[in-house]
């Protein structure tokens, strides 16, 4: 193998779109030949760059959430390398990437993003941020409108927990779930583990279940290699400096500013991105939408890549891009997924 809660609003999905096995594409790829490292002052950031289409216009990159790192995309990158280029990051202190004291705070690690956007010539792009990478993501939707065509968040909007350094007391009594499901994160994800525990725990549905329970809908039915990789660089030094910068430096500020579409892909089951987040969300940014994956939490790209890949595919295509083709997955039925719809332009 290569190395490398619902909300008020809505209403019943009429879909009955059902979703072959997908094929484990990632598996084949040569991951070292798309490895490479550029340097953003003196410090080594890592990264993946798919460049199969030759067209550096339709521009992908891929943010990852705390305690993460590129890996967390691997299966859905050979996808969208079909029609784009696709580029994912390990953020500063995250993967393979160093640590840099001056790149802790969301809106640095946005600064970063986008220096390294600049080292490889990309001036365009849609970013697709996961959990704090969907922090970063908008944070750099509202500093570098130029940058960002296109945004799309999973795992998220997190607002609400952005607050959690400044006004704990409030916060927790605000979303104690979603307190409690951090502090659980923080303490299964949030710390590193020797390759042969990664491997025990990656390959028992059980301990899948107990570790990643409180914020997946099925850990247990996730594909133990893929787990592997997903786990491979946990306990990334960046993960706590990142939310304690959040007390001098509210990342969700000024989210009105956000111009560019801007599309959730979310699953119903995420106890991180309460619905009172995506609410908030949803009425400060009048160029975005939401949809929902069902039987999906916090990961809907890991838990259902399919479906997540249908939706995106459609997001691109509906603003004016190539749509993703993922060859390798069979839809079957009615729209691009199995999302169910409701109002104010959401999808449930």
């Amino acid at each position: 193998m290569p190395d490398p809660d619902d909300s008020a609003s809505a209403t019943p999905s009429t879909s009955d779109t059902e979703v072959a096995p997908t094929a484990a594409h990632w598996r084949d790829f040569p991951w070292e030949e798309v490895t490479r490292e550029v340097e953003l002052d003196g410090k080594r950031i890592h990264l993946v760059d798919l460049d199969r289409v030759g067209d550096d216009r339709d521009v992908v990159v891929f943010l990852h959430g705390i305690s993460a790192s590129w890996r967390w995309f691997i299966e859905i990158l050979p996808e969208v390398a079909r029609t784009h280029r696709v580029i994912a990051i390990d953020l500063p202190g995250f993967g393979d990437s160093q640590f840099s004291r001056r790149q802790t705070s969301f809106t640095a690690l946005a600064q970063a993003v986008a220096a390294v956007c600049a080292e490889l010539s990309v001036d365009r792009a849609t970013i697709v941020g996961h959990s704090m990478g969907s922090i970063v993501a908008t944070r750099l939707a509202i500093d570098r409108p130029d940058l960002v065509e296109r945004l799309v968040i999973t795992g998220g909007p997190i607002l609400s927990l952005t607050g959690l350094a400044r006004n704990p007391i409030q916060t927790f009594l605000a979303q104690p779930r979603s307190v409690a499901t951090l502090l659980a994160e923080l303490l299964t994800i949030g710390v590193p583990l020797p390759a042969r525990v990664t491997t025990m725990v990656a390959s028992s549905p059980r301990l899948l279940k107990l570790a990643l329970g409180p914020f997946l809908a099925h850990p247990e039915k996730l594909d133990p290699d893929l787990m592997e990789q997903v786990m491979s660089a946990l306990g990334a030094p960046g993960s706590f400096p990142a939310l304690l910068s959040t007390i001098g430096d509210d990342p969700g500020g000024d989210l009105h500013r956000i111009s560019c579409p801007t599309k959730i892909i979310r699953g119903p089951l995420d106890p991180l991105s309460p619905p009172a987040d995506v609410d908030r969300f949803l009425a400060t940014v009048a160029t975005s939408t939401a949809v929902e994956i069902p039987e999906t939490g916090h990961w809907p790209h890991i838990e259902k890549p399919a479906e997540f890949l249908a939706e995106l595919g459609q997001f691109l295509g509906e603003t004016g891009r190539r749509p993703v083709a993922p060859a390798r997955h069979q839809l079957v039925g009615r729209g691009p997924s199995s999302a169910s719809v409701c109002s104010k332009g959401v999808t449930r």
